[in-house]
Protein backbone atom coordinates (compact mmCIF):
# COMPACT_ATOMS: atom_id res chain seq x y z
CA UNK A 1 0.00 0.00 0.00
CA UNK A 2 0.88 3.75 -0.67
CA UNK A 3 0.75 6.95 1.66
CA UNK A 4 0.28 10.89 1.06
CA UNK A 5 1.54 12.81 3.34
CA UNK A 6 -0.06 16.44 3.51
CA UNK A 7 0.03 19.69 5.82
CA UNK A 8 2.14 22.54 5.79
CA UNK A 9 2.66 26.41 6.20
CA UNK A 10 4.76 25.82 9.61
CA UNK A 11 7.43 23.73 10.99
CA UNK A 12 4.11 22.34 13.53
CA UNK A 13 2.34 21.08 10.36
CA UNK A 14 5.35 19.21 9.08
CA UNK A 15 7.43 17.97 11.74
CA UNK A 16 4.92 15.20 13.18
CA UNK A 17 4.31 13.59 9.81
CA UNK A 18 8.80 13.32 9.56
CA UNK A 19 8.29 11.76 13.45
CA UNK A 20 6.09 9.04 12.63
CA UNK A 21 7.69 7.77 8.78
CA UNK A 22 9.92 4.96 10.61
CA UNK A 23 6.62 3.81 11.81
CA UNK A 24 4.97 4.12 8.79
CA UNK A 25 7.53 2.24 6.45
CA UNK A 26 6.79 -0.94 8.45
CA UNK A 27 2.89 -1.04 6.84
CA UNK A 28 3.54 1.31 3.43
CA UNK A 29 5.55 0.32 0.00
CA UNK A 30 5.95 4.21 -0.71
CA UNK A 31 5.47 7.57 1.36
CA UNK A 32 5.04 10.77 -0.32
CA UNK A 33 4.55 14.37 0.58
CA UNK A 34 1.98 16.46 -0.99
CA UNK A 35 2.58 20.66 -0.14
CA UNK A 36 3.72 23.60 -1.33
CA UNK A 37 7.37 24.04 -2.76
CA UNK A 38 7.29 27.85 -1.57
CA UNK A 39 6.50 26.63 1.80
CA UNK A 40 9.15 25.19 4.75
CA UNK A 41 7.65 21.29 3.50
CA UNK A 42 9.52 21.31 0.74
CA UNK A 43 13.05 21.73 2.43
CA UNK A 44 11.98 19.36 5.61
CA UNK A 45 11.24 16.59 3.06
CA UNK A 46 14.84 16.93 1.44
CA UNK A 47 16.39 16.24 4.52
CA UNK A 48 14.39 13.31 5.38
CA UNK A 49 14.49 12.19 1.79
CA UNK A 50 10.60 12.20 1.64
CA UNK A 51 9.52 12.54 -2.34
CA UNK A 52 7.82 15.68 -2.41
CA UNK A 53 5.08 16.70 -4.80
CA UNK A 54 4.22 20.33 -5.00
CA UNK A 55 0.41 21.73 -5.01
CA UNK A 56 -0.82 24.85 -5.15
CA UNK A 57 -2.80 26.22 -2.13
CA UNK A 58 -4.58 29.28 -0.42
CA UNK A 59 -4.37 30.51 2.67
CA UNK A 60 -8.11 31.88 4.82
CA UNK A 61 -6.86 35.01 5.29
CA UNK A 62 -8.63 36.33 8.46
CA UNK A 63 -6.97 39.97 8.57
CA UNK A 64 -8.36 40.03 4.83
CA UNK A 65 -11.85 38.68 4.41
CA UNK A 66 -12.74 39.91 1.07
CA UNK A 67 -9.46 38.13 -0.21
CA UNK A 68 -11.09 34.81 0.56
CA UNK A 69 -13.62 35.14 -2.11
CA UNK A 70 -11.61 33.62 -4.43
CA UNK A 71 -11.05 30.32 -2.43
CA UNK A 72 -13.82 29.06 -3.99
CA UNK A 73 -12.78 30.02 -7.49
CA UNK A 74 -9.11 28.89 -7.28
CA UNK A 75 -9.73 25.41 -5.11
CA UNK A 76 -11.23 23.20 -8.28
CA UNK A 77 -7.89 23.61 -10.08
CA UNK A 78 -5.92 22.84 -6.92
CA UNK A 79 -7.63 19.71 -6.19
CA UNK A 80 -7.32 18.92 -9.58
CA UNK A 81 -3.97 19.04 -9.20
CA UNK A 82 -3.99 17.01 -6.24
CA UNK A 83 -6.12 14.60 -7.58
CA UNK A 84 -3.07 13.71 -10.39
CA UNK A 85 -0.58 13.30 -7.78
CA UNK A 86 -3.14 10.90 -5.96
CA UNK A 87 -3.65 8.67 -9.30
CA UNK A 88 -0.13 8.54 -10.49
CA UNK A 89 1.14 7.48 -7.30
CA UNK A 90 -1.69 5.08 -6.53
CA UNK A 91 -2.49 6.65 -2.93
CA UNK A 92 -4.81 4.08 -0.62
CA UNK A 93 -4.83 6.72 2.25
CA UNK A 94 -4.23 10.45 2.99
CA UNK A 95 -2.65 11.74 6.61
CA UNK A 96 -3.43 15.28 7.07
CA UNK A 97 -1.42 17.19 9.91
CA UNK A 98 -3.64 20.13 8.59
CA UNK A 99 -2.89 24.13 7.67
CA UNK A 100 -4.54 25.10 4.40
CA UNK A 101 -1.95 23.29 2.61
CA UNK A 102 -3.77 20.40 3.03
CA UNK A 103 -7.05 21.34 1.91
CA UNK A 104 -6.74 20.23 -1.57
CA UNK A 105 -5.13 17.02 -1.14
CA UNK A 106 -8.21 15.91 1.02
CA UNK A 107 -10.77 17.30 -1.32
CA UNK A 108 -8.95 15.11 -3.49
CA UNK A 109 -8.54 12.18 -1.53
CA UNK A 110 -12.58 12.51 -1.09
CA UNK A 111 -13.70 13.01 -4.62
CA UNK A 112 -11.78 9.41 -5.17
CA UNK A 113 -12.62 8.01 -2.46
CA UNK A 114 -9.55 7.73 -1.13
CA UNK A 115 -9.79 7.46 3.13
CA UNK A 116 -8.07 10.09 4.84
CA UNK A 117 -6.63 10.32 8.73
CA UNK A 118 -7.27 13.81 9.81
CA UNK A 119 -4.57 14.97 12.85
CA UNK A 120 -4.97 17.42 15.20
CA UNK A 121 -2.20 18.60 17.71
CA UNK A 122 -4.20 21.82 19.16
CA UNK A 123 -6.51 21.25 21.57
CA UNK A 124 -9.47 22.89 19.21
CA UNK A 125 -9.78 22.01 15.38
CA UNK A 126 -7.94 24.13 12.75
CA UNK A 127 -10.70 25.93 10.37
CA UNK A 128 -8.48 22.86 7.64
CA UNK A 129 -9.47 20.45 9.83
CA UNK A 130 -13.15 21.46 10.86
CA UNK A 131 -13.67 21.08 7.20
CA UNK A 132 -11.75 17.82 6.64
CA UNK A 133 -13.32 16.08 9.49
CA UNK A 134 -16.40 15.66 7.91
CA UNK A 135 -15.30 12.72 5.71
CA UNK A 136 -12.69 11.60 7.26
CA UNK A 137 -12.21 8.01 7.81
CA UNK A 138 -10.04 8.88 11.14
CA UNK A 139 -9.53 11.49 13.65
CA UNK A 140 -6.58 11.77 15.84
CA UNK A 141 -6.30 14.22 18.33
CA UNK A 142 -4.31 14.97 21.26
CA UNK A 143 -7.30 16.21 23.80
CA UNK A 144 -10.32 14.51 24.86
CA UNK A 145 -12.41 17.28 24.67
CA UNK A 146 -10.85 18.49 20.97
CA UNK A 147 -13.60 16.29 18.48
CA UNK A 148 -16.36 14.35 19.96
CA UNK A 149 -16.86 12.52 17.16
CA UNK A 150 -17.03 8.73 17.01
CA UNK A 151 -14.41 7.88 15.02
CA UNK A 152 -11.95 9.70 16.97
CA UNK A 153 -9.14 8.61 18.50
CA UNK A 154 -6.50 10.20 21.08
CA UNK A 155 -3.38 10.19 21.01
CA UNK A 156 0.42 12.28 22.05
CA UNK A 157 1.67 14.94 19.42
CA UNK A 158 4.13 12.80 17.62
CA UNK A 159 7.88 13.13 18.18
CA UNK A 160 11.06 11.90 16.16
CA UNK A 161 12.22 8.71 18.35
CA UNK A 162 15.83 10.46 18.11
CA UNK A 163 14.81 13.50 20.16
CA UNK A 164 14.62 11.55 23.39
CA UNK A 165 18.85 11.08 22.37
CA UNK A 166 18.78 14.43 23.15
CA UNK A 167 22.73 15.66 23.88
CA UNK A 168 23.40 18.87 26.01
CA UNK A 169 27.04 18.42 25.65
CA UNK A 170 27.08 19.29 22.16
CA UNK A 171 25.47 23.39 22.95
CA UNK A 172 27.98 23.40 25.71
CA UNK A 173 30.75 22.50 23.52
CA UNK A 174 29.80 24.91 20.31
CA UNK A 175 29.44 27.89 22.10
CA UNK A 176 31.60 27.57 25.91
CA UNK A 177 29.01 27.58 27.80
CA UNK A 178 29.21 26.97 31.30
CA UNK A 179 27.38 25.18 34.17
CA UNK A 180 27.61 27.52 36.89
CA UNK A 181 25.02 29.93 35.12
CA UNK A 182 21.70 29.26 33.97
CA UNK A 183 21.02 28.61 30.25
CA UNK A 184 17.75 30.59 28.77
CA UNK A 185 16.34 29.26 25.70
CA UNK A 186 13.86 31.88 24.13
CA UNK A 187 12.25 30.26 20.61
CA UNK A 188 9.47 31.84 18.76
CA UNK A 189 8.50 28.72 16.48
CA UNK A 190 10.02 28.20 12.87
CA UNK A 191 8.61 31.79 11.62
CA UNK A 192 9.96 33.34 14.41
CA UNK A 193 7.98 36.04 17.02
CA UNK A 194 8.45 39.57 16.40
CA UNK A 195 6.48 40.73 19.38
CA UNK A 196 8.45 38.54 21.86
CA UNK A 197 11.75 39.06 20.21
CA UNK A 198 11.59 43.11 20.49
CA UNK A 199 11.07 42.57 24.30
CA UNK A 200 13.92 40.25 24.47
CA UNK A 201 16.40 42.83 22.85
CA UNK A 202 14.87 45.65 25.21
CA UNK A 203 15.96 43.54 28.01
CA UNK A 204 19.04 42.35 26.90
CA UNK A 205 21.15 44.10 29.35
CA UNK A 206 19.32 42.07 32.60
CA UNK A 207 18.72 39.11 30.51
CA UNK A 208 22.12 39.13 30.18
CA UNK A 209 23.01 39.46 33.81
CA UNK A 210 20.82 36.73 35.05
CA UNK A 211 21.46 34.26 32.25
CA UNK A 212 23.67 32.49 29.54
CA UNK A 213 20.84 33.36 26.77
CA UNK A 214 20.72 31.13 23.67
CA UNK A 215 17.88 33.08 21.23
CA UNK A 216 16.19 31.22 17.90
CA UNK A 217 14.90 34.19 16.42
CA UNK A 218 13.22 32.98 13.32
CA UNK A 219 12.54 35.29 10.27
CA UNK A 220 12.87 38.23 12.55
CA UNK A 221 16.42 37.80 13.46
CA UNK A 222 17.90 41.36 14.14
CA UNK A 223 21.89 40.96 14.40
CA UNK A 224 23.04 41.70 18.09
CA UNK A 225 26.46 41.03 19.47
CA UNK A 226 26.16 41.06 23.80
CA UNK A 227 28.04 39.19 26.39
CA UNK A 228 25.91 35.94 27.55
CA UNK A 229 23.84 35.95 24.56
CA UNK A 230 23.93 33.85 21.19
CA UNK A 231 21.74 34.36 18.50
CA UNK A 232 20.39 31.78 15.90
CA UNK A 233 18.08 32.04 13.09
CA UNK A 234 16.92 28.62 13.33
CA UNK A 235 18.35 24.49 14.70
CA UNK A 236 17.42 21.71 13.48
CA UNK A 237 19.00 19.56 16.53
CA UNK A 238 16.27 21.66 18.95
CA UNK A 239 16.33 18.55 21.32
CA UNK A 240 19.72 19.44 22.53
CA UNK A 241 19.13 23.04 23.17
CA UNK A 242 15.62 22.73 25.26
CA UNK A 243 18.22 19.69 27.46
CA UNK A 244 21.16 22.21 27.62
CA UNK A 245 18.74 24.55 28.92
CA UNK A 246 17.56 25.37 32.79
CA UNK A 247 14.37 27.55 31.38
CA UNK A 248 12.46 28.33 28.30
CA UNK A 249 10.61 31.07 26.74
CA UNK A 250 8.28 29.83 24.11
CA UNK A 251 5.26 30.00 22.25
CA UNK A 252 2.85 27.52 22.43
CA UNK A 253 2.58 25.86 19.45
CA UNK A 254 1.52 22.06 19.81
CA UNK A 255 4.74 20.72 18.39
CA UNK A 256 7.01 22.95 20.53
CA UNK A 257 4.74 22.62 23.76
CA UNK A 258 5.01 18.87 23.44
CA UNK A 259 8.87 18.62 23.10
CA UNK A 260 9.45 21.08 26.07
CA UNK A 261 7.26 18.89 28.28
CA UNK A 262 8.83 15.47 26.77
CA UNK A 263 11.94 16.67 28.57
CA UNK A 264 10.50 18.01 31.17
CA UNK A 265 11.65 21.88 31.49
CA UNK A 266 9.93 24.54 33.17
CA UNK A 267 8.63 26.97 30.24
CA UNK A 268 6.99 30.19 29.84
CA UNK A 269 4.82 30.18 27.09
CA UNK A 270 3.46 33.76 25.23
CA UNK A 271 1.07 32.48 23.08
CA UNK A 272 0.41 34.06 19.63
CA UNK A 273 -2.65 36.52 20.10
CA UNK A 274 -3.64 38.71 17.18
CA UNK A 275 -6.14 38.48 14.37
CA UNK A 276 -4.22 36.41 12.48
CA UNK A 277 -5.06 33.02 14.58
CA UNK A 278 -8.01 31.73 16.17
CA UNK A 279 -6.67 31.20 19.77
CA UNK A 280 -5.12 27.73 19.49
CA UNK A 281 -1.75 28.42 21.08
CA UNK A 282 -4.10 30.79 23.59
CA UNK A 283 -5.84 27.33 24.60
CA UNK A 284 -2.69 25.09 24.43
CA UNK A 285 -1.17 27.56 26.89
CA UNK A 286 -4.17 27.63 29.37
CA UNK A 287 -4.16 23.57 29.64
CA UNK A 288 -0.75 23.32 30.39
CA UNK A 289 -0.55 26.03 33.12
CA UNK A 290 -3.80 24.70 34.13
CA UNK A 291 -2.42 21.15 34.26
CA UNK A 292 0.44 22.32 36.39
CA UNK A 293 3.05 21.65 33.81
CA UNK A 294 3.86 25.25 32.50
CA UNK A 295 3.27 29.48 33.65
CA UNK A 296 1.76 31.43 30.77
CA UNK A 297 2.43 35.69 30.04
CA UNK A 298 -0.15 36.68 27.95
CA UNK A 299 1.33 38.87 24.78
CA UNK A 300 -0.85 41.60 26.08
CA UNK A 301 0.76 41.60 28.95
CA UNK A 302 4.35 41.31 27.23
CA UNK A 303 6.75 43.98 28.44
CA UNK A 304 10.52 43.51 29.46
CA UNK A 305 9.34 43.98 33.64
CA UNK A 306 6.51 41.72 33.15
CA UNK A 307 9.29 39.02 31.57
CA UNK A 308 11.55 39.69 33.97
CA UNK A 309 9.14 39.01 37.05
CA UNK A 310 8.08 35.68 35.23
CA UNK A 311 11.03 34.25 34.52
CA UNK A 312 11.94 34.95 38.61
CA UNK A 313 8.66 32.70 39.10
CA UNK A 314 9.68 30.38 36.86
CA UNK A 315 13.20 29.35 38.32
CA UNK A 316 11.09 28.47 41.47
CA UNK A 317 8.20 26.63 39.44
CA UNK A 318 7.48 23.20 40.89
CA UNK A 319 6.92 21.74 37.15
CA UNK A 320 4.25 18.48 37.50
CA UNK A 321 6.14 15.55 36.53
CA UNK A 322 5.39 15.13 32.41
CA UNK A 323 5.47 11.04 31.39
CA UNK A 324 5.61 11.32 26.75
CA UNK A 325 4.46 7.72 25.90
CA UNK A 326 7.45 6.17 23.80
CA UNK A 327 5.24 3.48 21.97
CA UNK A 328 2.66 6.93 20.92
CA UNK A 329 3.98 7.10 17.17
CA UNK A 330 3.88 3.27 16.29
CA UNK A 331 0.24 3.12 17.89
CA UNK A 332 -0.49 6.55 14.91
CA UNK A 333 1.19 4.40 12.30
CA UNK A 334 -1.11 0.90 13.29
CA UNK A 335 -4.30 3.07 13.46
CA UNK A 336 -3.72 4.59 9.65
CA UNK A 337 -2.84 1.53 8.44
CA UNK A 338 -6.11 -0.01 10.08
CA UNK A 339 -8.10 2.57 8.28
CA UNK A 340 -6.69 2.13 4.84
CA UNK A 341 -7.25 -2.05 5.33
CA UNK A 342 -10.45 -1.15 6.53
CA UNK A 343 -11.76 1.30 3.79
CA UNK A 344 -10.01 0.17 0.60
CA UNK A 345 -9.76 2.80 -2.35
CA UNK A 346 -11.34 2.04 -6.12
CA UNK A 347 -9.22 0.67 -8.20
CA UNK A 348 -8.10 3.38 -10.71
CA UNK A 349 -8.16 2.71 -14.64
Amino acid sequence: MNIALTGGGTAGHVMPNMAILEDLYKYFDKVIYIGNKEKMESEICKKFHVQFYHCDSIKFDRSKLVKNLTIPLKLPSYIKQAKKILIDNNIDIVFSKGGYVAMPVVYAAKQLKIPTVCHESDFSLGLANKLNSRFAKGIITCFDSTCKKRNTKVFENPIRKDFFNADPNKVFAAYGLNHYMPILLIVGGSLGAKAINDVVYDSLDELCRRYQVIHVCGNTLKPISHKNYIQLKYVDNIQDYIAASDLIVSRCGAGASTEINALNKRALYIPLQNKSTRGDQLLNAKYLTQSGYALMLEESKLSPKNLLLMLEKLSTFEKKVYRYDRGNNSKIADYINRIAIENPRPIFV
